[in-house]
């Protein structure tokens, strides 16, 4: 940080908070909230007299709430920039910190929060991770039992810089400690709390342990974990030295920690795997190595970016693998845990390649994207009519779409991704996507049902996994159905309901609406608009009395090729066990009210002159089919 602050092309804004992100990729306008310090920066020198004649103590959060600070305070004695803030909310306006200052003057009451705005290319998050509270886990004692502390506030007394100068003590008399008890996974692996693993928990857990056991040797120290998780290179070592130190290692997860309440001993009842039994032993202190959970104001941050969270409440990633540190909107990257836990390494590496990632942009004039965006026909859009709309913008997952009541929505071009999330939502048919039109897919299905569509199985797939899925089965050469006709879209949330109403006005035999699993999606929520879309689909054929197998969603990755001959192996089969007459007489009965759900799809620009020279084209397909 030293170094940062002294790159004359870097800016560090201390206690500053970003308000809102608008704009797109190389052209971000960021508004910051520079909140007031009550110190003058280019005035305080750090020296710190302010602090010395503040009489107010209240509880350092820096310290983990073991240690106080005063009201004129920098967090620790590292901070950067070294200038002193004025807690507010604690100071009592005694102005002995004004005369400590002198005619440096400094210090500057009047201050307050100031808005600015700031022109940004690329934005890098690295808000790293919140830490698992483990009040809740009564079984544990925490906040109860005095003596049973979290692995940060471990850190803080291990620290030389802590508030014990390294010294390790117990909370409730002061004294070291001679047995010390380590539990991981709290928080975490817990279906409680937390069902996943927090990656680096047990070499953390370690670390410490072989730093006490260093300055401590007289120390027992145990650790009781579900698993040794050790992956990367050098950790099993790591583990192994651990235990040729001496440190205990018990498999078992502890179910309860009791008290002695004259003594504050602590007694850890659990199982212990090896020795296949349930076991309780005595311990002088007990650190709690609690889960790695994202940051309290994630939600926040999200809604301000405008970039999705995963499950976990982690910040998505464009793509787990391909573009790792890509957040899927263009231009914002992700560096560190707060993507999802990482260790100190992988952070390192993450950050490198987030600056490499925003390096591109801003060394380049332009930027490529997808020409599959979405274009708003402003003369159809009910919006300018002055009836309240917003479906688009809601529909879309990059909030590339500007709407106000009154106007035609607007689609920003250089946010759009390409899903069809809109196009696929809008009731009116107002909106289009370029490459994937009403037009050119409704020309497609024509085409593909222009033969005997009553023996078809049109299967819509996305662009990304489903379509993917169907290739590998291909080049596999997994066998399935012939009569499969497959028709490519972006994203199954691109997969318009009047494109289903077609084909089975068309006569279609059965239908597959497929796309990928919902971790996959490569547009935030598309899966989900789909699969939502897709559920309605399936309520409203079931209460149309349609056959069993004739419409079914599936989702499907790109990998799942033997799923896909499977799938379609088993609509030809749900297919062939619905009698000729009875399929037949279903499609015309059906028909009619396909063609009523499809009444506004005729005055879709281009949809006409597109139908009338696919006519053509499968009059002449269906001649030569004849003469052959």
């Amino acid at each position: 940080m030293v170094d940062a602050a002294r790159q004359p092309l870097i800016e560090v804004k201390t206690y500053t908070e970003v308000e809102k992100v608008e704009g797109y990729v190389g052209n971000f306008v960021v508004t910051l909230r520079e909140k007031a310090k009550y110190v003058r920066a280019d005035r305080c020198n750090g020296c710190g007299a302010c602090t010395k004649a503040c009489p107010v103590e209240i509880p350092n959060y820096f310290e983990m709430y073991l240690a106080p600070r005063k009201a004129a305070y920098i967090p620790m004695s590292q901070a950067v920039p070294l200038i002193y803030n004025i807690d507010m909310d604690a100071c009592i306006h005694c102005y002995k910190c004004v005369e400590a200052c002198g005619a440096l003057e400094a210090i500057d009451f009047s201050m307050e929060d100031k808005l600015v705005e700031q022109e940004i290319g690329a934005i890098v998050v690295a808000t790293g991770f919140g830490h698992f509270d483990p009040s809740p886990m009564v079984e544990y004692g925490y906040g109860r039992f005095p003596n049973v502390i979290t692995a940060m506030e471990m850190e803080r007394l291990n620290n030389s810089a802590g508030p014990t100068h390294g010294a390790l003590v117990r909370p409730s008399d002061g004294k070291s400690p001679k047995h010390l008890a380590i539990i991981n996974c709290v928080g975490s692996r817990d279906k409680r709390y937390n069902s996943s693993c927090s990656n680096f928990c047990c070499m953390y857990a370690i670390k410490n342990a072989l730093l006490l056991k260093q300055m401590h040797p007289d120390t027992e120290i145990s650790i009781y974990y579900i698993d040794i998780r050790t992956p990367s290179k050098g950790y099993e070592e790591f583990y192994d030295r651990a235990r040729e130190a001496g440190i205990r290692f018990i498999q078992g997860r502890p179910s309860e920690i009791t008290e002695d309440p004259d003594t504050h001993q602590l007694f850890i009842a659990s199982e212990d795997i090896t020795l296949g039994k349930v076991i309780e032993r005595e311990y002088d202190m007990v650190m709690l190595n609690q889960a790695a959970v994202p940051q309290p104001d994630q939600n926040h941050m999200s809604s301000v970016l405008n970039v999705a969270q995963s499950p976990g409440g982690w910040f998505m990633e464009y793509h787990p693998k391909l573009r790792p540190m890509d957040s899927p909107t263009d231009g914002i990257f992700f560096a560190g845990a707060c993507q999802g836990p990482k260790d100190i390494p992988a952070s390192v590496a993450q950050g490198s390649a987030a600056a490499s990632r925003a390096s591109r942009i801003l060394h380049s004039d332009s930027w490529q994207i997808e020409p599959t965006v979405a274009v708003v026909w402003p003369d159809r859009c009910v919006s300018a009519n002055g009836q309240a709309c917003g479906i688009c913008s809601r529909a879309c997952p990059y909030g590339a779409i500007d709407y106000t009541k009154g106007l035609a929505a607007e689609v920003i071009t250089a946010k759009c991704h390409g899903c069809g999330a809109c196009v696929g939502e809008c009731p009116h048919d107002s909106i289009t996507q370029l490459h994937f039109t009403d037009a050119q897919v409704l020309a497609q299905i024509r085409t593909l049902l222009a033969v005997e569509p009553e023996k078809k199985i049109l299967a819509f797939r996305c662009q990304w996994c489903s379509y993917g899925g169907a290739d590998l089965a291909g080049t596999s050469h997994f066998e399935y159905s012939a009569n499969e006709r497959g028709l490519r879209v972006m994203c199954s949330a691109r997969m318009d309901a009047d494109l289903i109403y077609e084909a089975y006005r068309l006569g279609a035999g059965a239908i597959l609406y497929s796309g990928c699993h919902p971790q996959d999606c490569h547009y935030i929520t598309g899966q989900i608009a789909g699969a939502k879309r897709a559920a309605r689909l399936e309520k409203m054929f079931e209460r149309m009395q349609m056959s069993p197998g004739r419409f079914r969603v599936e989702w499907i990755s790109a990998a799942e090729g033997d799923k896909y001959a499977r799938v379609i192996n088993e609509m030809q089969a749900s297919l062939d066990a619905i009698p000729e007459d009875v399929l037949n007489a279903e499609i015309q009965r059906l028909r009619p009210e396909m063609e009523k759900k499809l009444t506004k799809l005729g005055n879709v620009p281009g949809v006409a002159q597109a139908m009338v020279q696919v006519d053509f084209i499968v009059d002449e397909m269906i001649s030569k089919e004849k003469v052959a």
